[in-house]
């Protein structure tokens, strides 16, 4: 849900050494495998999402493709601009097909498809402020793994280094969630979604530990379920830059998307 804001500790100087992945004012080039096991509510069944993410700071190849004599100029968009890409496979299990949407007992898939730019528009020692617009594009190989809708996603966060300790953050961000076009027998999509992440870089960057709490304000049916999710993570010794993460968490109120959940990533940063 959420795909906005993975966490981190610092700014400056320590985010060029950062190699945990968290941090929304390190843009790195990094790559993320990792599979999502939810149980949906009420004993409705099962969703496993395999997820392939690419995350490139903007400007540093640029130079490079065109050659420009403002390389300098082009180069320095690295540290100001992030994108991310991710896709999905998805296998749907639905305990009981004859009450369920869509009517299907096991589906396989490719899901939707976003895009994300986040801008550093400001930075100092206490605060961080990054705007960002991302793009699902109605990619799904089936009904019942996508929205049905391309959707557009404006998002604001912030960022609060060392307000909870050293080492760590506290990052606050709020996404609102709209459909531009699609399908319209599916139903429209406008929601906000508060994400408040609290993290804490444990060991000398070696461990991390997430608190995410999340609400989302569905619009168009009234409703406000929460989400809370748990990570823990380290860094690979023998393997510069790589690091595996366990998130479980579990879902509140009567329309939650799953009742519990439990994801395992694996993540490699290169420079």
């Amino acid at each position: 849900m959420l795909g906005i804001l993975c966490l981190g500790i610092s700014l400056g100087a320590f985010a060029q050494k950062d190699n945990t992945g968290t941090n929304p004012a390190n843009f790195t080039y990094d790559a993320r495998f990792y599979s999502e096991m939810a149980a949906l509510k009420d004993q409705g069944g099962s969703l496993l999402t395999s997820t392939f993410e690419l995350r490139l700071p903007l400007g540093r190849d640029l130079a490079n493709v065109l050659g420009t004599d403002n390389e300098n100029l082009i180069y320095d968009l690295g540290t100001k601009f992030g994108s991310r890409i991710r896709t999905r496979y998805k296998n749907l299990n639905i305990d009981n097909p004859g009450e369920a949407p869509f009517d299907n007992s096991n589906v396989s898939g490719i899901g939707d498809l976003d895009v994300r730019v986040l801008y550093m528009a400001y930075a100092s020692k206490k605060l961080l402020v990054v705007p960002g617009l991302e793009v699902t594009f109605n990619t799904a190989t089936h009904d019942a793994l996508g929205s049905g809708k391309t959707l557009l996603s404006p998002m604001l966060f912030g960022v609060f280094p060392g307000l909870l300790g050293k080492g760590s953050l506290f990052a606050p961000g709020y996404q609102y969630v709209f459909d531009i076009s699609g399908d319209d027998i599916r139903p429209d999509v406008s929601r906000s979604q508060i994400d408040l992440y609290f993290v804490w870089v444990l060991a000398k960057g070696r461990n991390w530990l997430i608190l995410d709490p999340q609400i989302i304000i569905d619009h168009k049916n009234n409703t406000m379920p929460a989400l809370f999710e748990l990570e823990w993570g380290f860094m690979i010794p023998s393997i510069p830059g790589a690091s595996v993460y366990l998130r479980p968490g579990f879902g509140i109120g009567s329309d939650r998307p799953y009742s519990w959940n439990l994801e395992v990533g694996l993540k490699f940063i290169w420079r």
